[in-house]
């Protein structure tokens, strides 16, 4: 038959011709259908033509046993030019069990154009069917036409995208691999730059501190609690945050429990933290919780228990954790805290061995420096028999105490539908050792005085006293006849005043007196009768007198306080007060006023007053005519277009506002007035915000 061969390539192109000898026409054809063409000059091709034809050796007799001679002829880039060398063919096996086998065959001399006389050849194969020597079907594209210019893809296209899609999704793997482990070494390089790497230990240690507190409960109580998860949770970050904080043994030596919700779990927990103190004085504070479903418990009753206050895994506490140099027991009753120190001294600390008499050590209940007793809530204080009767002072819970106290916190029940008695049997000799003193004593009367008579070396005192107008089993006890009319207390520095019904206790407060004092924050509840209650605590205590102490120098108001009160206490202050902070429950617009109402040539309250801090903004506060107020105090004048500032110099620089996030008055410090602008820029007053946290400044402040 005549094969008339497809010839697609143009003569101003380049074209290779290869003559390859095969043994027969059935190894010529396996050979066709299995093969590619490759131009050594970078692209893949398939033969553009061929032809097939019998060896001269065989004669003119051509069968399918016959040798053939089979020429390839292969399109190359124009870009091949006379000067190059001449282009060769790679023949590749792409039949699946040979594809990583190239054959490169030495290119033949070839004339640069391709033959025009090349004619079609006639092939005689008599016992051959038309299909016995098959033409390949399919080539393979170009990839750049595949990858650039969209051309459809054949099955054999397919194949081998596949082929090289696969070996690179494979790479990338690999790739991606190993990017990942680099990734992660340069991270673990840049970390050793981070600043927190050479924070000093001390400074980590502040850090943890403040992290894991927790303020009290109460404003009477200094011991701050710990955040147990915020605790275990720092460990956790890296080796040398675990060494830091178990190193720190005040961030394990505070410990708080509820009785009877705490559990042997929970304790074995407990005394691990403990463990990890490091000789670091100790704190337990346990309270039944004051909830309606609470029990209480009822000790006094002596119905032969269990009770509370005898709870085995308090009392384990109380033995393996010990010593404890502060304990804080709340909403248990006086006959609760006679059973625990007896059961205490029973216990020799650590190990719960029974005493001996013949032991001479100090037991560690003597050794206690803090001590908080909080008789506040709970249905059983209103009927422990110990309020409601007489007692002998040897039966007196306070006889108990520890000889080396130096820290008391005293805060007796409120009885107000029942007659109970109202002394303090605290013995002398405790008292005087106190440094710091806190009483919450709502009884009504004088007889607290007989307690603050000894408190002669306190320097830190908190007073919440009340007048409740129940009757006084004790009406016929007085207080301790005084060698002076005053009872004075030297060495107060800082004084905490918390005050129910003014009117009742200025005439018992009146007799103290603090030469020494330094630091006083004031709380008063408004009486409709009394509307200048605070001037008249302040008053009554002496600080309006010309022999108020010369150290005063700080002034907190806490709570709801008119203008006109406000207004009058700072006129009246005697002391050179430098600090102020009030919260903002007054009428900034009314105490405007009065202080532009003045007489000329009054001088400013407070002329010494250097900080202002002001707090716990109302929805409606009027902030401008603070700002006002401020500005009113400073003596100026202008002189070419300048403001200028005129004697007697104002002290006043700091002004911190303590508001919420997203309170009205927060949007108006945002929009900075102009009144506020001219503080800041011509007077040089720094006026500064910070976020007002409630539940700890309201705890921190009184």
């Amino acid at each position: 038959m005549d094969l008339k061969l497809p010839l697609r390539c143009q003569e101003k192109l380049a074209f290779l011709k290869n003559t390859y000898d095969f043994p027969s026409i059935e190894a010529a054809d396996s050979f066709l259908a299995d093969v590619k063409i490759l131009s050594d000059v970078g692209e893949f091709h398939h033969y553009d033509s061929y032809s097939m034809a019998p060896l001269k050796a065989s004669g003119s007799d051509f069968s399918t046993a016959s040798p053939v001679s089979l020429t390839f002829f292969v399109q190359t880039h124009s870009a091949i030019s006379e000067g190059d060398k001449k282009p060769g063919v790679t023949i590749r096996d792409v039949r699946p069990e040979a594809t990583d086998i190239d054959l490169i065959l030495a290119p033949q001399p070839q004339p640069l154009n391709p033959p025009h006389n090349l004619k079609p050849l006639k092939v005689f194969l008599p016992q051959l069917s038309s299909t016995s020597i098959k033409m390949v079907q399919e080539q393979a594209t170009s990839l750049s036409e595949l990858l650039h210019n969209n051309a459809p893809p054949n099955n054999l296209d397919l194949s081998i995208i596949k082929a090289r899609s696969e070996a690179m999704a494979k790479r990338i793997a690999e790739l991606q691999d190993e990017l990942k482990n680099l990734e992660h070494q340069l991270h673990l390089h840049k970390c050793v730059f981070s600043p927190a790497r050479r924070i000093p230990t001390e400074i980590l240690t502040m850090i943890f501190d403040f992290a894991s507190a927790e303020p009290p409960w109460f404003s009477y109580d200094d011991i701050w609690e710990r955040d147990t998860k915020s605790l275990s949770t720092i460990p956790l970050v890296c080796k040398r945050w675990r060494d830091v904080a178990y190193d720190a043994g005040k961030l394990w030596a505070v410990q708080k429990v509820d009785i009877p919700k705490l559990t042997q779990k929970q304790c074995d927990s407990l005394l691990r933290w403990y463990c990890r103190s490091k000789g670091t004085p100790k704190t337990l504070a346990f309270k039944i919780p004051y909830e309606v479903k609470a029990k209480p418990c009822e000790c006094y009753k002596e119905t032969g228990g269990p009770y509370l206050c005898s709870n085995v895994v308090l009392q384990r506490i109380l033995g393996e954790g010990a010593p404890f140099s502060r304990i804080s027991i709340a909403h248990f009753t006086p006959t609760c805290f006679k059973n625990i120190v007896r059961y205490i001294k029973s216990t020799e600390g650590t190990n719960g061995i029974t005493t001996t008499a013949t032991s001479t050590s100090q037991h560690w209940w003597d050794k206690v420096h803090k001590l908080v007793l909080d008789f506040h809530y709970g249905s059983a204080n209103e009927n422990d028999p110990y309020w409601l009767q007489s007692q002998l002072p040897v039966h007196s819970i306070f006889t108990s105490f520890p000889d080396s106290l130096i820290s008391l916190s005293l805060h007796l029940p409120n009885l107000e539908k029942q007659s109970h008695r109202k002394v303090l049997e605290i013995p002398p000799a405790v008292l005087r050792k106190l440094i710091t003193f806190s009483l919450s004593y709502t009884w009504g009367g004088p007889q607290f005085l007989t307690a603050l008579q000894h408190c002669i070396n306190v320097e830190d005192l908190s007073l919440h006293l009340g007048d409740t107008g129940s009757a006084n089993l004790g009406n016929q006890i007085n207080v301790t006849s005084l060698s002076q009319d005053h009872i004075v207390l030297p060495k107060v520095k800082s004084l905490l005043l918390r005050i129910k019904g003014a009117s009742a206790v200025v005439k018992h407060i009146g007799v103290l007196r603090f030469p020494g004092l330094v630091k006083l924050c004031i709380k008063s509840e408004y009486e409709y009768k009394n509307p200048q209650p605070y001037s008249n605590i302040l008053q009554a205590i002496g600080l309006f007198s010309p022999t108020a102490s010369q150290d005063f120098e700080s002034l907190g108001v806490v709570g709801y306080i008119n203008s006109d009160d406000l207004y009058n206490l700072l006129g009246s202050l005697t002391s050179p007060l430098t600090h102020l902070a009030t919260d903002a429950t007054f009428d900034p617009r009314e105490f405007l006023k009065l202080a532009l109402d003045a007489p000329t040539g009054t001088p400013n309250l407070l002329p010494s007053l250097q900080s202002l801090e002001v707090r716990h903004f109302p929805c409606k506060y009027h902030l401008d005519s603070l700002f006002l107020y401020i500005k009113s105090r400073q003596k100026h004048g202008k002189q070419k277009g300048k403001v200028v500032m005129k004697a007697p110099y104002d002290r006043l620089k700091w002004v911190m506002l303590k508001m919420g996030s997203s309170s009205d008055v927060k949007k108006a410090y945002d929009k900075e007035s102009a009144t506020l602008r001219m503080l800041r820029e011509s007077f040089g007053i720094k006026v500064d915000r910070m976020e007002y946290h409630h539940y700890i400044d309201s705890k921190t402040s009184v």
